[in-house]
């Protein structure tokens, strides 16, 4: 493993060796500080192992790939045949566009009146299905290599993207009646905003600390001319419930919560020692996939 990361979760369910075959599925979010994997054994519906690679400073596309080339090499489930696998890409720039204005050949000025990308990157766009919109966004040429060499026919999405497409399911059933949706990470922080059954706002902020968090959250409620004791909130990614920063959250919405386990889904032993929010995007990328 390049010395640029390191390996900060390991979670492996006691049945995780008996049941790895290749029907299984493997799931991998990058992130900008890091990336993380998880298995899933199909015939069960169920997860048996998750990994985590935390990086020490700022990695480039080339510290992304060296580091996956090495995990695969030295780690037994990477290096594992699978069904399938699935790689979600943290993309700060994503322009959500309506169908109607989608045609073949504009995407590249679509994406440019809005967000820039770099020469070595490629434009995507992707549907988001619940919606009548496509997601518009840029990855890494090099990167897309890498995975194809290593995980020959990996499907390759944005994350933010596979984010907003499970929350509007899952609003949609009215599992999270909520106003407000903040995923947060270490290096950055996600935040979709709606208005009664509308989705009108997303947009992926850096954030290393509750204060620059607040910024943006109220930078964007502000622009809506909402107040924070007015709504109703929910928050996955890395914050404990029992953190300073849930509290200082909790103390300016009207209401603020923490999702339970996607029940679609079945969960190793294993798997009680993580906050079940922790990884709640990299989870569900099977249930944005089916």
């Amino acid at each position: 493993m390049a010395n640029i990361f390191r390996n900060t979760w390991r979670i492996h369910d006691p049945d995780t060796d008996r049941v790895m075959n290749d029907t299984n599925t493997l799931s991998i979010e990058f992130l900008p500080d890091g990336f993380v994997f998880s298995v899933m054994d199909e015939n069960a519906f169920r997860y048996v192992a998750l990994e985590a690679y935390q990086a020490e400073g700022s990695p480039g596309v080339e510290d992304y790939c060296l580091a996956l080339r090495a995990a695969h090499a030295d780690n037994a489930l990477l290096g594992h045949p699978f069904r399938k696998v699935q790689a979600a890409v943290h993309t700060p720039s994503v322009v959500l566009v309506p169908d109607s204005v989608c045609k073949p050949g504009n995407m590249e000025e679509l994406f440019a009146t809005y967000a820039s990308k770099a020469d070595h990157q490629l434009l995507r766009n992707d549907p988001l299905q619940v919606i009548n919109a496509q997601g518009v966004y840029a990855l890494s040429q090099p990167f897309l290599q890498s995975l194809e060499t290593l995980f020959p026919h990996c499907s390759v999405k944005s994350a933010s993207l596979a984010l907003i497409k499970n929350v509007l399911a899952t609003r949609r059933l009215e599992r999270w009646p909520v106003d407000v949706l903040l995923h947060v990470r270490n290096a950055f922080t996600e935040i979709l905003l709606f208005e009664q059954d509308q989705f009108i706002f997303y947009r992926s902020f850096p954030t290393t600390c509750i204060d620059d968090l607040l910024y943006y959250v109220f930078y964007v409620l502000e622009q809506y001319q909402l107040r924070a004791g007015d709504l109703k909130a929910c928050v996955i990614g890395e914050l404990a419930m029992d953190s300073p920063g849930y509290a200082v959250l909790a103390s300016f919405f009207k209401d603020l919560q923490i999702p339970d386990r996607n029940d679609m889904f079945q969960y190793g032993e294993a798997f009680d020692d993580i906050p079940c929010h922790y990884y709640y995007n990299l989870f569900n990328l099977n249930a944005c996939e089916s």
